[in-house]
């Protein structure tokens, strides 16, 4: 079971560095202001169960998380699995372990289905299959048929953090600690590249919000007749 604070976490992560006693350069931490809201532990239902998202390493961190949509399109990212160190075996049966506490939905085979960084196609030195078909192979039906734009990501993960009306549209579970952990250290490095380190879960992040709509602002409500009438008198009489 996952147990989790029952609170908001609003988190304003903006430094500032000086350079060259001159100028300011603005270091832009969590993906500019981020805005996390730290969710209770609920159950998700099965309809709002979507894709998980894996970032494969063989020394570094495979990093994955549990997605989920409800009808509003808020992301809820649910659970992690974060190991450096592991091999691939260990981590489709971890995967598994996790799919089946949170009672995961499958596909008809009875594996689960994750969006996996398109260099798993490659052969790994372990073993003459990569990385993609032994997930495969493992249970985990593995997709890597993924956007890696990363400015295209950022800004889309940008808007689904900024939301609407101040309320944000990805709602993350505090047992998901390393996806917090590198949300609030994200930044910028030289040539306007982001810092390439400890962005595991972030690149995973990107693949799986890559594939939902951007956000939209809800239309404005429509005025009656009699709303538009009474504000017409209004501006004749010299009250609006």
């Amino acid at each position: 079971a996952f147990f989790l604070f029952p609170r908001v976490l609003f988190v304003e992560l903006l430094d500032f560095y000086r350079f060259q006693n001159t100028r300011f350069y603005l270091y832009i931490l969590s993906l500019f202001a981020i805005r996390l809201f730290i969710g209770q532990a609920i159950d998700i239902p099965r309809s709002w169960q979507d894709r998980l998202s894996i970032d494969p390493g063989l020394n570094n961190p495979t990093a994955c998380h549990w997605y989920a949509v409800d009808g509003d399109g808020v992301v809820f990212v649910v659970a992690e699995h974060y190991e450096s160190g592991k091999s691939v075996d260990y981590h489709a049966a971890r995967i598994k372990e996790i799919s089946d506490l949170l009672s995961w939905k499958k596909d008809s085979f009875n594996r689960v289905e994750a969006l996996i960084d398109s260099a798993a196609n490659q052969q790994t030195l372990a073993s003459s299959a990569s990385v993609s078909r032994l997930f495969s192979e493992l249970g985990i039906a593995v997709n890597p048929k993924v956007n890696k734009n990363l400015f295209a990501g950022i800004a889309r993960v940008k808007q689904y953090l900024k939301g609407e009306n101040g309320v944000p549209k990805i709602r993350i579970f505090r047992n998901c600690v390393n996806l917090i952990r590198e949300l609030k250290t994200y930044r910028w490095g030289e040539g306007d590249t982001p810092v390439k380190r400890e962005d595991h879960c972030l690149d995973e992040l990107r693949y799986f919000i890559m594939t939902l709509p951007e956000p939209t602002k809800p239309l404005p409500e429509k005025k009656s007749d009699q709303l538009l009438f009474k504000e017409k008198l209004m501006k004749k009489r010299g009250r609006a």
